[in-house]
């Protein structure tokens, strides 16, 4: 008697049959691969015509040859000008007598212009800065004339730049002998002495003042010492430290005091004129790195007068808790008073062996 069939089994919620296998349709297609190479291309071609805009224009004759004829981008032309000059890779262009009497002749033009909008006063600015990088004198006349040219507040930034360019060109002109131009030094003792009532004035004089102060002490001589010498005592704490900065970097121990007060670490008025706490602590530090380093620069330029007291306030940053300061930069300061230390040491050392 043979023995009864067994019932096939059940299936199982497991052994559901697979779907069919159908070739992917081209709307899939597209969205895998299509679109994702068209969104590369546009990158890649967005990147390629930014990079060729840059790199457009860019040759400087052609950016002098747009300047001369001034329009709503000229401005830009003139900070990639600006830009170009301070590039190492075209150190050859501070020498060219030619572009800087073009350059020249494009800002004394704007000069001549009674225009005051901010497309008109950032050329202005440019050119000046621009012109601060030649090594040829040709250079150095319109950018005097800006700074001392005003007519309007608003050509107050463009003064200030044309300083700054004269301490440029100063650096690129050891030779130069600033010192003794009469034009020069008289444009940098005005805007040293720039004083105002009008309240909204009042910050953009001052900054004034004390980028005149830096330049003074960038270029030396004894007139610009003598009056970086008054300038200890004036009340904007930017152009007293930029005075005694620049009597450091000329040995010239008439800075002491001021230079003890850059150098305490408890001095809370080096911060002052920052709206927030941590612009405060940014330039409190600024400025007592800038004392640790004049006071290295004093030494160094000075084997005859009393430094004592600048190495007892440089030891006593050393052996300072630095509360005053964040936990990450005590350190790089202590390091650097030590440093400066070191080398007025060694500064002292040698004096006395001669």
């Amino acid at each position: 008697m043979s023995s009864p069939e067994k019932a096939p089994p059940k299936p199982s919620l497991d052994d559901k049959p697979l779907p069919p296998i159908e070739p992917p349709s081209a709307g899939f297609l597209l969205q895998l691969f299509v679109i994702p190479m068209i969104i590369v291309g546009i990158i890649v071609a967005v990147w390629l015509m930014f990079s060729w805009l840059a790199h457009m224009g860019s040759n400087p004759h052609e950016l002098v040859r747009d300047l001369k004829k001034p329009n709503e981008a000229s401005w830009q032309r003139a900070l990639t000008l600006a830009d170009l000059l301070r590039n190492p890779a075209h150190e050859d262009l501070k020498s060219d007598v030619t572009m800087a009497t073009e350059l020249a002749t494009v800002l004394d033009g704007q000069l001549d212009q009674e225009s005051y909008d901010e497309t008109s006063i950032r050329l202005r600015m440019f050119l000046a800065r621009a012109l601060g990088e030649f090594k040829v004198p040709e250079a150095l006349p319109p950018v005097l004339r800006a700074a001392t040219l005003e007519r309007d507040p608003a050509e107050i930034d463009v003064r200030r730049t044309a300083l700054e360019a004269i301490a440029v060109y100063a650096n690129n002109n050891p030779d130069s002998s600033l010192s003794e131009n009469a034009a020069c030094m008289e444009a940098l003792i005005a805007a040293s002495r720039e004083r105002t009532e009008v309240a909204a004035e009042q910050q953009v004089r001052s900054d004034l003042r004390s980028t005149a102060a830096f330049v003074l002490g960038v270029i030396g001589g004894d007139a610009a010492l003598d009056r970086l010498v008054i300038l200890l005592d004036d009340p904007y704490t930017n152009a007293r430290y930029n005075a005694a900065t620049g009597l450091c970097r000329h040995g010239d121990a008439r800075a002491i005091p001021v230079l003890l007060e850059m150098l305490d670490p408890e001095n809370q008025e080096s911060g002052a004129g920052e709206e927030h706490e941590s612009g405060r602590d940014w330039k409190r530090l600024q400025v007592i790195n800038t004392g640790i380093r004049s006071a290295a620069q004093l030494a160094e330029n000075n084997s005859s007068d009393d430094l004592e007291p600048v190495r007892a306030a440089l030891q006593e940053i050393v052996d300072s808790e630095l509360n005053s300061f964040g936990s990450r930069v005590r350190h790089g300061i202590r390091l650097n008073a030590e440093d400066s230390l070191l080398a007025m040491k060694a500064t002292s050392a040698e004096a006395t062996a001669q």
